[in-house]
């Protein structure tokens, strides 16, 4: 028995100025219907694998317009639910002009559905159509650092993008805070889990909320240490991997951010695109070519973050920092303390790999320990590195100290203080734990590294734990690199994406 194919694409209608009519230029792919439910994607489809941008270059003549979406064009998907092909083509493609298409396609099981993303800029058609613009409007972001609300619409579609609380808000909502999470929204879309980006977003549970797969996976971590739950409308994304909402396409990038598993988007309708690029860095770990080479070479508008705008400070790589961590464990005999974000995985990566190369045992709090196993893949933590052990400051109870007691490698402050050959990751609420264990120790030489950004010595808790730490005798140095793109990784992106419009967000500029 011969096996039946399924037939995906994407497609242009070309006008044929000689014998009227159009053209149909299609690329496309076939699979085996046996294999459609395990080639579907997350919503039942089965989809051409390129956009029309991505793909017109390899597709177009010579003689023809740059612009792919000068023509009017489609998409054919599958849906495996329904068992039919779904036919998205621009308004002025009727069915009688489709004809020739699905006649090439060989598909009888069939659906012709309109899409406003796929109207034409050419101005010949037979039936025009007022196309609707694709927008945004910063609602907080453009003077602050951090706190980025930005609305993205086309048409009837309208999305938010960041749902984080504002830095120095406390647990009060601001009066405009209050009315995004009143306001109807598409979807909001996350670019990643830090506080000031999605410290709301599960107040908001009247639409989905899109966020990458392992940031999500850091905010379970964080709720169920907290004994919360996650709300259900929170889902993910994949970089690369596109998904619509409402009449727009959105495609994340991963980048590199002091956060784990931060993405660029790229929303695109209408023709026109705007690429929003979250917080990001080329300095981190992460090759910055790798993400550049993936990017679109040209933009509508490129809303950037500017938060080291006007900086003089260095913005050295996270393998420098290792380096110099290296350095410094190596001249000091005592333990090493380290006041770093739980969050912030490539400094726990740096400061890890620094202690392996100096022989030292890595303690890593139980809060900072179910994060990085969240994180998962090479990413130290208890049980899946020899040298890698948990600790609580405090008593727990509960399913804290279930979690704890998940872990076979962990170990009390008597246990940890027969050594002084390691490096502790601290945090300020930890003051009265690490006079203990420091006492207990009584080392002779030992160091407290400070790797964070340097506003936050002015909070109260901060302060209060560095002055604390002096009077113990503890030793301070700062190795800190900033999580976020320097003016030099500003200007590269800039000269690999040419926009019409810049904008900059997360800036005081």
């Amino acid at each position: 028995m011969e096996e039946n194919y399924i037939r995906v694409g994407i497609f242009w209608a070309i006008p044929n100025r000689e014998e009227g009519g159009w053209d149909f230029r299609i690329l496309q792919k076939s699979c085996p219907a046996s294999a459609a439910e395990q080639l579907a994607n997350p919503v039942g489809f089965i989809d051409f694998p390129y956009s029309h941008y991505d793909a017109w270059d390899d597709a177009r003549h010579d003689t023809e317009p740059e612009d792919c979406y000068f023509y009017p064009r489609g998409r054919i998907l599958y849906d495996v639910k329904r068992k039919l092909h779904r036919v998205f083509a621009d308004e002025c493609l009727s069915v009688e002009d489709l004809q020739e298409l699905i006649d090439d396609f060989n598909i009888e099981d069939m659906e012709i559905c309109r899409d406003e993303h796929y109207v034409s800029a050419y101005t010949h058609s037979p039936r025009p159509t007022a196309r609707p613009k694709l927008s945004y409007e910063i609602l907080r972001g453009k003077d602050k650092i951090g706190e980025n609300l930005i609305e993205i619409s086309y048409g009837e579609t309208k999305i938010l993008v960041e749902l984080g609380k504002a830095l120095d808000g406390g647990e009060e909502l601001s009066d405009l805070e209050r009315e995004v999470l009143k306001k109807k929204y598409d979807a909001v879309v996350v670019s990643h889990y830090h506080a000031d980006h999605a410290g709301l977003i599960e107040k908001k549970q009247d639409c989905p909320v899109y966020i990458g797969a392992g940031a999500r996976r850091i905010l379970e971590a964080m709720s169920e240490y907290r004994g919360k739950t996650l709300p259900q409308n929170i889902v993910t994304y994949k970089s690369g991997k596109f998904f619509r909402i409402g009449r727009m396409h959105i495609t994340p990038f991963l980048c590199d951010h002091s956060a784990f598993d931060s993405y660029m988007l790229l929303f695109e309708a209408g023709g026109k695109r705007i690429l929003y690029t979250g917080d990001f860095r080329f300095h981190g770990r992460k090759k910055p070519d790798a993400l550049l080479e993936r990017l679109p070479e040209k933009v509508d508008t490129l809303i950037s973050e500017g938060t080291n705008l006007g900086s003089e400070k260095p913005c050295f790589s996270e393998r420098e920092l290792e380096e110099r961590a290296v350095e410094l464990f190596e001249n000091t005999k005592g333990p090493v303390f380290i006041l770093q974000s739980a969050s912030n995985i490539d400094r726990l990566v740096s400061f890890y790999r620094a202690a392996k190369q100096c022989g030292r045992i890595f303690y890593e709090d139980l809060y900072t320990a179910l994060l990085a196993t969240a994180a998962g893949g090479s990413i130290p933590r208890p049980d899946e590195f020899e040298d890698v052990f948990a600790f609580t400051p405090r008593p727990v109870r509960g399913r804290q100290k279930d979690m704890l007691f998940e872990f076979e490698q962990k170990r009390g402050m008597k246990a940890i203080a027969k050594g002084r050959n390691f490096v502790m990751l601290v945090r300020p609420s930890m003051m009265g734990y690490l006079e203990k264990l420091y006492r207990s120790i009584c080392p002779s030489d030992a160091l407290l590294i400070y790797s964070m950004w340097s506003g936050y010595r002015e909070k109260d808790d901060v302060k209060r734990f560095l002055e604390e730490a002096q009077s113990l005798g503890l030793e301070e140095r700062t190795l800190h690199t900033s999580g976020h793109a320097s003016a030099e990784d500003l200007a590269r992106l800039k000269e690999h994406v040419f926009a019409e419009e810049y904008v900059t967000v997360h800036t005081k500029q």
